[in-house]
């Protein structure tokens, strides 16, 4: 290599590695990723070991293999922030291989104009920003290209060992990794001639190997993965189809198209008054990639198919087309995503088809270089919008405002951290899946915030998330109160996203607006203190006894006429039963409208509906609920 060559690919990989790791706190973390990086950092803090990973979109469980990869920088760093930038820099080495296999079979000039493609593809660099398992494949699936043309073109035998073994990986870290299979498949029917038996068998057995853990975890939790597959067989059972889903989302992913829909349904039109829209410009990449497919296919096709160059083009073809094909007739729903596999083979094939025009006229350096510098300037921009405006039903929060929230609680020096949100189970909510892992070195608990408050006896640091639907939750107004009448932290928000608000019990925790004067027990030891109305609801006071393991409870309340009618009928759940804390304060909020004469209101236990009874003073049952005047 030159100097030239030198500086032009260390001025690319800058590019790549610019777009893919700067700004690490405007990136997603929703619940997949939460729940990928408490695995990795259970496994980087010694406390497990997974034999499995993040349960992928069709319900089918992943392999642990992501879950080993991202838990390697949590070792040095344990932050999200860490695992974020880890998944960009081996991306940047992708862009890096790539550069490596273009030289290795057409030269520097497709070499280099491959990589300033491929290190500025806007969907490229947008899944390569985020802690995903998929995000992981491009540097896998590159090497496993690589291996495929030094053992079939070249005819070096034991580079079909590291072929396969990557093929088992892929697969490991995304099942998106099963449409390369056909790849594999047909180099082997096409060069079965060459293929040594021996180092096929070393592979195979290389490959069985990298499948231990997952097969450890089937054999160990056969009922666990039975549940867990029947989503799966559910969707395979439904009448395949066909359609042009993996075309569209295919060409989407390889020309950068349409990236505007990470602003999401709504915000996307402002995105549009911000920056001109550059459909145009991946159009004119995708030219490039089809005269790179044509030129790559006349090759093998015009008498020097036994060329190495020729070869490499018709592999690039096969990495292009068959993963492509493979989802064609699907069952299951089709993703954008399923198409990360496919990077960089679309710009080794527009690389191909630059290669002569930049022999002979240099100044067509600037059509490569062009494109590459406005969609590098499309994704800074949408960087910049979706990290400081709101995108409902697309781009969650930025990881860097989760993280400045759960410092600001963790700051307080409270016992514990209460985080009132929409919803309380970190398996299936939003917030409390975030919150669960990024606040999991200090004791938390959560609940919904819509319907419940609780107030700890030995007090807590509370995160009411998000604000902007704050006025809409009276309860948060109790913890206000219960912080002294104002917020010891407020964290902002994307415009039109709210704030997060953080306080800590400063005063005498509050007591029920109308206090029941003879105490209400009931079977499973909680204690009725009382009730409250408020405008367009009403409240029930009580205390919970301590942790209850087992079934969930919930609440009911019936609004009654003066006839003994009933008007109306409300049911909430309570916060989760392992959660709850001797001393806990609960107050619990129910939507009722105005009128009826009385309210009751009782227990039962959830999934099994057993009422919970009301103990009368020698502790018997005494009925079924209690009512209150209205």
């Amino acid at each position: 290599m030159r100097r030239r060559e030198w500086v032009a690919l260390a001025a690319i990989l800058a590019l790549a590695a610019g777009l893919r790791m700067l700004w690490p706190g405007v990136t997603e973390f929703k619940q997949d990723e939460a729940h990928l990086y408490a695995l990795a950092l259970d496994l980087a803090e010694l406390k497990a070991f997974p034999l499995r990973g993040i349960s992928s979109s069709v319900g089918v469980p992943n392999a642990p293999l992501s879950v080993y990869l991202f838990a390697l920088p949590l070792f040095v760093w344990p932050s999200p922030l860490a695992a974020t930038l880890f998944t960009g820099l081996l991306n940047t080495a992708s862009v890096g291989l790539g550069y490596a296999l273009a030289r290795r079979y057409w030269g520097p000039r497709a070499a280099l104009a491959s990589a300033v493609l491929y290190a500025a593809a806007p969907w490229a660099v947008l899944y390569s920003r985020k802690i995903w398992a998929q995000n992981l494949l491009p540097l896998f699936v590159v090497a496993y290209a690589g291996a495929a043309l030094l053992a079939f073109v070249e005819g070096r035998q034991r580079w079909l060992l590291v072929h396969l073994l990557l093929l088992a990986l892929i697969i490991q870290i995304h099942l998106s990794g099963l449409a390369l299979a056909p790849v594999t498949l047909t180099l082997l029917f096409v060069f079965r001639r060459q293929v040594s038996g021996r180092w096929l068998a070393y592979g195979l057995g290389a490959a069985a190997l990298a499948l231990l853990p997952l097969g450890v975890y089937a054999l160990t939790r056969v009922g666990e993965l039975r549940g867990a597959l029947e989503p799966a067989l559910a969707w395979l059972r439904r009448p395949a189809a066909i359609s042009a889903d993996a075309l569209e989302l295919a060409r989407m992913v390889m020309l950068g198209t349409q990236v505007r829909g990470l602003a999401g349904p709504r915000a996307f039109r402002a995105f549009e008054a911000t920056f001109p829209n550059l459909d145009v410009v991946g159009w004119a990449g995708g030219l490039l990639i089809a005269a790179g497919a044509v030129l790559a296919a006349r090759r093998a096709l015009g008498g020097g198919p036994r060329r190495p160059n020729a070869r490499a083009g018709v592999l690039v073809l096969l990495w292009l087309a068959l993963p492509i094909l493979f989802f064609v007739r699907h069952s299951t729903p089709v993703y954008s995503h399923y198409f990360i596999l496919l990077f960089p083979a679309p710009y080794l094939l527009a690389g191909l088809a630059l290669d002569a025009p930049l022999a002979r006229w240099r100044v067509l350096w600037l059509l490569p270089v062009g494109l590459a510098a406005a969609q590098a300037a499309l994704v800074i921009a949408l960087l910049r919008f979706i990290g400081t405006q709101a995108t409902p039903g697309a781009f969650g929060t930025p990881l860097k405002m989760l993280l400045e929230t759960a410092a600001a609680a963790r700051a307080l020096g409270a016992p514990e951290v209460i985080v009132a949100a929409e919803g309380s189970e970190p398996g299936v909510d939003l917030a409390p899946a975030v919150f669960d892992a990024l606040l999991r070195d200090t004791p938390h608990r959560f609940v919904d915030a819509r319907t419940t408050a609780v107030i700890p006896a030995a007090g807590a640091a509370v995160v009411i998330w998000p604000a902007a639907n704050r006025a809409a939750w009276p309860l948060a107004n109790l913890y206000q109160g219960w912080g002294g009448g104002h917020w010891d932290r407020v964290v902002a928000l994307r415009a039109g996203e709210g704030q997060a608000w953080v306080t800590a019990g400063a005063s005498e925790r509050p007591r029920a607006p109308t206090p029941r004067l003879a105490s209400a027990l009931l079977a499973n030891g909680v204690e009725v203190l009382g009730t409250g109305a408020i405008a367009g609801g009403w409240q029930l006071w009580w205390q919970a006894p301590g942790p209850l393991p087992g079934e969930a409870y919930h609440l009911f309340v019936h609004l009654i006429a003066a006839d003994g009618q009933r008007l109306g009928q409300v049911d909430a759940p309570t916060y989760p039963a392992e959660d709850w804390r001797p001393g806990d304060l609960v107050v619990s909020h129910f939507a009722l409208p105005a009128g009826g004469a009385a309210v009751r209101v009782g227990m039962y236990a959830y999934p099994s509906l057993a009422p919970v009874p009301v103990l009368d003073a020698a502790g018997d049952p005494a009925g079924e609920w209690l009512e209150f005047e209205r």
